[in-house]
């Protein structure tokens, strides 16, 4: 049994990969210069074949390298990188928009307040304890951040971020006559005042962190894991098993495979959410036809038919994301399964659960009708108790990708924008 985890993304993966940053870093086995896109959650290594998934202790924190080698200490100053799907409730409609930004999480006149191009032009590191140099505290939340940009209108009552890459980005500066420089353009900043020294040095971050490894083969029988580089649910073909990384090791996720008699050619992961919900009844497929006015009868087979909310376990635009969610959600796919077999191409799962649970609010206002129900969204409670990792069956014609048993199709050009989220 030999599944192929995906066939390079379709073919659009090397199209868009100059639109994520680089970070090098030295393999860990071999001590060989390995470069990474942003977006990659296993390392592996060209040389030794070591394979290795990523873990940040809370986000990944990279820094830019000085210009040139000094004897002055370089002062590195924190930037929050955001990138991902904005959503707001607003009235009785959903707005969306793609947030990809950086900006100054630390509080110095005249620093700039974003890195600009710096990031595209040169190769990151990871900021690890072997870099010399002051590395200072972020003065701004990432929390903060994320209100600024995800909230365009004041009058919003709900916004979350989904599939956001939240990183810290360190840029480095040094003190000469007491004015910070520029350490790549080696121009001033700034002149500081009396004090201003001081509190640079005395934000000096206690911790960087600290990126750890592990392996990727199976818990359960010890086989090479597979899946793409920026995949977060990895397959075992070995044991039929799949796994997602929660903390510091790897936990056994469910999933299924939607049968199909037809001849198909790839299948995309959706995940699949039952959750329990405080504030609005929302139990099951009736009371959902009821609180979205949808077209069709309610029976007592509905009435006793658990509510799932689905969404895309893959990055898409957020149009295209809010519409799959909506249409897979009022339609409950049925789950007819089969079993991994010889030939299947699996798209990687790149949206973790955590981020697929912040959907269903989204999801719910976009499909609700009653209008009284609309201001109590804030106060409602969500709590995902069970969930499924569902690979669907598509089958290709040209350019689109077409559900078997749903008949919508998605570009394959839209699959190409997910990757560089």
């Amino acid at each position: 049994m030999a599944p192929k985890i995906c066939q390079n993304h379709f073919s659009v993966t090397s199209a868009v990969n100059e639109y994520n940053w680089q970070i090098e870093h030295q393999c860990p086995q071999c001590g060989a210069p390995v470069i990474l896109e942003e977006t990659d959650r296993i390392f592996l290594c060209p040389y030794c074949r070591t394979k290795l998934y990523l873990i940040p202790n809370d986000y990944f924190r990279y820094c830019i390298a000085p210009a040139d080698a000094t004897s002055r200490e370089i002062i590195y100053i924190p930037y929050w990188r955001l990138k991902g799907l904005s959503f707001s409730i607003q009235h009785s409609e959903v707005s969306h928009r793609f947030v990809d930004t950086n900006i100054l999480a630390f509080t110095f006149p005249g620093v700039p307040s974003s890195l600009g191009l710096r990031p595209q032009v040169f190769r990151l590191k990871f900021a690890s304890p072997e870099i010399n140099g002051t590395f200072c505290n972020p003065q701004i939340s990432v929390r903060e951040v994320m209100d600024h940009f995800g909230t365009p209108d004041p009058l919003s009552i709900y916004h979350t971020f989904i599939g956001e890459t939240v990183n810290l980005i360190y840029s480095p500066m040094y003190l000469e006559n007491n004015v910070l420089y520029d350490s790549i353009l080696k121009r001033p900043v700034s002149t500081l005042e009396t004090g201003d020294s001081e509190r640079l040095m005395a934000s000096r971050a206690s911790s960087r962190g600290n990126i750890s490894f592990i392996s990727t083969l199976c818990p359960q029988c010890g086989w090479d894991l597979q899946g793409e580089k920026d995949a977060v649910v990895l397959i075992c073909k070995n044991c039929d098993s799949a796994w997602g990384c929660r903390g510091s090791a790897f936990t056994n996720v469910a999933y299924a495979i939607m049968a199909n008699g037809e001849s198909v050619s790839h299948y995309l992961p959706f995940w699949r959410m039952r959750a329990r919900i405080e504030g609005i009844r929302l139990e099951s497929y009736g009371d959902l036809i009821r609180a979205g006015n949808l077209p069709k009868a309610i029976t007592r087979t509905f009435e006793e038919t658990p509510l799932y909310f689905w969404c895309p376990a893959f990055k898409v635009n957020p149009a295209l994301f809010l519409r799959w969610a909506r249409q897979m959600t009022v339609s409950q796919p049925e789950e007819k399964t089969r079993e991994l077999s010889q030939g299947m191409s699996l798209y990687p799962a790149t949206l973790p659960i955590s981020e697929a649970e912040e959907s269903i609010m989204i999801t719910i206002a976009d499909i609700i009708t009653v209008k009284r129900i609309i201001p109590l969204l804030p106060e409602i409670r969500i709590n995902v108790n069970e969930f499924l990792l569902v690979y669907h069956p598509f089958t290709s014609r040209q350019s689109e990708l077409v559900h078997t048993t749903m008949k919508l199709s998605i570009d394959k050009r839209s699959l190409a924008y997910g990757i560089c989220l």
